[in-house]
């Protein structure tokens, strides 16, 4: 299981940290104070929070402990 969001285009872009909260895959910004974005890994339901920078677009990825170098395996 490997989440990605990824944004294109000449808006200004953030790259995201990423950590496993339970069921919940959180997204979080170095750059903009508040901004998190929660994925539900079981229901695919998602919720973000706006930083103080709503015009700046975020990207990041996870891949789950263990499987880190299992990625290059599928491509």
């Amino acid at each position: 299981m490997l989440f990605n969001f990824d944004t294109s285009g000449d808006t200004p872009k953030h790259t995201c940290t990423a950590r496993r909260d339970g069921v919940w895959v959180v997204f979080s910004c170095p750059l903009c104070p508040g901004f998190e974005r929660r994925m539900n890994i079981q229901t695919g339901v998602m919720r973000v929070k706006p930083g103080a920078h709503p015009q700046v677009l975020h990207q990041g990825s996870f891949t789950p402990v263990g499987l880190e170098n299992s990625y290059s395996l599928l491509n």
